[in-house]
C-alpha cells in the first residue's frame, strides 16, 4: 500500500435494493458485472462478494469515473421470498479529491481574507452528493442490464 491510499479519506454509504430474481442469477449478474467493470473480487462467499477497484486493469479511465464507479465495496445477497433477492451493496467513497480542493480553496479565501472563496469552496460538497445519488440510482440497474 502506497503513503496516498493510506491517507484517502472515504465516506461509507450503503444501499439495499429488492430484485425480482432468484439469487443464483442475481450472483451470476453481478459476477459478469464486475468483470466488464474491471473491479477485482477479493473475497466470495456464498451469500457475499468484496471486491475493488482493480487499478492495474487495461480498463481506459474517464472523467467521469469519479461519479460512477465504486472504489472498493461488499455485495451481500439472499433470498427473501421464492423469487426475490434482497441485495444490500456497501461501498466506500473517496472524498479525498474534492475535501482537498476545498480546503486549498478555503485556505486561498483566508490567507487574502475574504469570504466569497470560502463560501465558493463548499461547492465541492456537491461532487460527493451527486456521487452518492448517481450510485444510488443506478448501480443495481447496471448489473441486472448486464
Amino acid at each position: 500500500m502506497t503513503v496516498i491510499q493510506d491517507i484517502e479519506m472515504k465516506f461509507k454509504q450503503t444501499i439495499t435494493k429488492q430484485i425480482q430474481i432468484q439469487q443464483k442469477d442475481f450472483e451470476e449478474k453481478t459476477l459478469k458485472y464486475l468483470k466488464k467493470n474491471h473491479y477485482r473480487i477479493t473475497e466470495k462467499g456464498p451469500d457475499y462478494i468484496i471486491f475493488i477497484d482493480d487499478e492495474f486493469s487495461e480498463r481506459k479511465s474517464s472523467r467521469s469515473d469519479l461519479f460512477t464507479r465504486v472504489g472498493e465495496g461488499k455485495l451481500v445477497f439472499y433470498t427473501s421470498v421464492e423469487q426475490q433477492t434482497t441485495a444490500k451493496l456497501i461501498y466506500f467513497t473517496s472524498i479525498t479529491v474534492p475535501l482537498s480542493i476545498m480546503v486549498l480553496i478555503s485556505a486561498f479565501g483566508i490567507y487574502t481574507e475574504t469570504y466569497m472563496p470560502i463560501v465558493l469552496s463548499s461547492v465541492f460538497v456537491i461532487l460527493i452528493i451527486s456521487r452518492v445519488f448517481y450510485l444510488k440510482d443506478n448501480v443495481f440497474r447496471e448489473i441486472l442490464e448486464g
